[in-house]
């Protein structure tokens, strides 16, 4: 507790004493019955000042201690026997309330997280289970006779497959710091091995690829930021046009290496830049033309930040859409292993 926060919250018994102090003076002054110098005045003033300045100081050292005492209580307060640490009084009644609230919330929270693992075990199991047929009826699709038909199955099954893949990734997502491995990751790798496995995305929309040589590697964990990159790329291929290009380049900063994922297409509007990180944000675009979830550059951005790392959009509407994936070379990554 500071002074100012104590004189704040009793300004208006300081304020009545003060009034009083006033009232009796002009009572002296109007009153011709009290024979009183001004001296005399002046110094009784003086001793109202002073008897008002002790008091608030002594209220102040007495309410201090009492609020540092309870505020200490509260900080350990599963471990606080109130009968046993407190005198009966206020005090005591108002420990033992915040006591009863802080276990009831404890156990509501407890039961909360509970039914939470059971949902995310659950879903899980039931992601790893559908990934089966899935694979089955991809297997299938091959089978048929009609190469377009064909062609247009699979395609169908890999965006089935895909969102399984990122229900998953945000599942996981509420646990991420727990499910880190940090380790040396060459870029270049994890980007071609992206790009490998969703080739399917390039083909079907007739997209051409320009990769340049990423020369450096990161200190990452290797299985997040590849899903990070397959997010960004999805994105890219979807929002671009047939036929058109997306581009995979590095660049040094002084004080990170960023890689941009630059696409060509749709672009984003200006007035949805400043919101594409928020939870469940499409945009006029994810709303016009596709199904979108928003929670793709939701997690990029949860993810990497938890990281200690950045992610950046810059983009103009119907001209390109360019991605950067910043790692801070100054971070402690060993920190986020913590």
């Amino acid at each position: 507790m500071k002074i100012i926060d104590y004189l704040k919250s009793n300004k208006v018994y300081i304020l009545l004493y003060i009034l009083f102090i006033l009232l009796f003076n002009i009572n002296v002054y109007i009153d011709t019955g009290i024979d009183m110098g001004k001296d005399s005045l002046i110094y009784l003033n003086l001793i109202f000042a002073l008897a008002l300045v002790l008091f608030i100081i002594y209220d102040f050292f007495k309410k201090k201690k009492e609020f540092d005492t309870i505020l200490d209580t509260v900080k350990v307060i599963d471990s606080v026997d109130v009968d046993e640490e407190f005198k009966d009084g206020i005090e005591k009644e108002l420990i033992r309330q915040i006591k009863e609230e802080h276990i009831y919330w404890m156990n509501k929270m407890e039961k909360i997280e509970d039914e939470l693992k059971d949902a995310n075990d659950y879903m899980t199991d039931w992601i790893h289970q559908v990934k089966i047929p899935i694979s089955i009826l991809e297997i299938m699709s091959k089978r048929v006779d009609d190469a377009e038909i064909s062609k247009n199955i699979n395609r169908e099954i890999k965006r089935i497959d895909s969102l399984v893949e990122q229900a998953l990734y945000i599942i996981r997502s509420g646990e991420y710091s727990s499910d880190f491995s940090i380790e040396e990751v060459e870029i270049d790798k994890v980007i071609r091995n992206v790009i490998k496995k969703n080739r399917y995305l390039f083909i079907y929309n007739k997209l051409e690829i320009d990769i340049s040589e990423i020369g450096f590697s990161v200190y990452t964990d290797r299985k997040w930021i590849a899903h990070i990159i397959e997010l960004i790329i999805d994105n890219a291929c979807k929002y671009s046009h047939e036929g058109g290009k997306i581009e995979v380049f590095p660049e040094q900063r002084e004080k990170s290496s960023v890689i941009h994922i630059k696409d060509y297409g749709e672009g984003i509007d200006k007035v949805d830049l400043d919101r594409i990180f928020e939870k469940g944000f499409t945009g006029k675009n994810g709303r016009n033309r596709f199904k979108s979830t928003g929670m793709g550059l939701y997690i990029s951005k949860k993810i990497l930040t938890a990281l200690g790392d950045d992610i950046e959009v810059n983009s103009v509407e119907g001209e390109f859409c360019d991605v950067s994936i910043i790692f801070n070379k100054g971070h402690d990554f060993f920190k986020v292993m913590q």
